[in-house]
C-alpha cells in the first residue's frame, strides 16, 4: 500500500510538471522547408505584445542564427533578387508574460505568397521569477526553431 501512495504521489507530480508548459510545433503540410535559405525578422510585422519582447528578442535572433538560415536585415529586403526572394522566410513573434506563465510564439511565412509554413509556441511556468520564465521559454524555443530548420 505504501509502495502505491508514493507511485501515485510520483504520477501526479509528474502530471502537474508536464501541465507546466505548453510547447507545439506546427508544419503545414506539403511545404518543403529545405527550399529556404534566408529569413528576415520584419519589424513592421512583428508582433509585439509586452515589455517581454525586450528581452526576447536577442534569443530569437540568437535561434535563427543558429540554425541553416541566413539572416538578411529588414532594411536588405530591397536588395535581394527575385530568386532569393523565392528562398526567404518572414519571421512574426509574439511574446505574452506574467507572474504564472511566459509564452512565446514565433511564425515562418512565406514571403512572396504570405502562407504560415510553420510555427512553434513554447511557455513556461513556475519559475522562481518571471525573469526565469521568459529564459526557460526562450531555450525551449530555440531548441523547436532548430529543430524545424536543420
Amino acid at each position: 500500500m505504501k509502495t502505491l501512495k508514493t507511485y501515485l504521489i510520483v504520477l501526479l507530480g509528474a502530471l502537474v510538471l508536464s501541465s507546466c508548459s505548453t510547447d507545439k510545433t506546427m508544419i503545414a503540410k506539403g511545404v518543403d522547408l529545405k527550399k529556404y535559405e534566408y529569413a528576415s525578422i520584419v519589424k513592421g510585422q512583428t508582433i509585439h505584445g509586452t515589455e517581454t519582447d525586450i528581452e526576447i528578442e536577442p534569443g530569437i535572433y540568437d535561434a535563427l542564427e543558429a540554425t541553416r538560415l541566413k539572416m538578411i536585415g529588414e532594411h536588405r529586403l530591397n536588395d535581394i533578387t527575385e530568386e532569393q526572394k523565392e528562398k526567404l522566410i518572414l519571421v512574426k513573434y509574439a511574446s505574452t508574460s506574467n507572474e504564472a506563465k511566459s509564452t512565446l510564439s514565433i511564425s515562418f511565412e512565406d514571403y512572396m505568397t504570405g502562407k504560415t509554413v510553420a510555427s512553434c509556441r513554447s511557455s513556461n511556468r513556475f519559475e522562481l521569477t518571471r525573469q526565469k520564465d521568459v529564459n526557460r521559454a526562450i531555450k525551449k524555443l530555440t531548441t523547436r526553431i532548430d529543430k524545424i530548420w536543420k
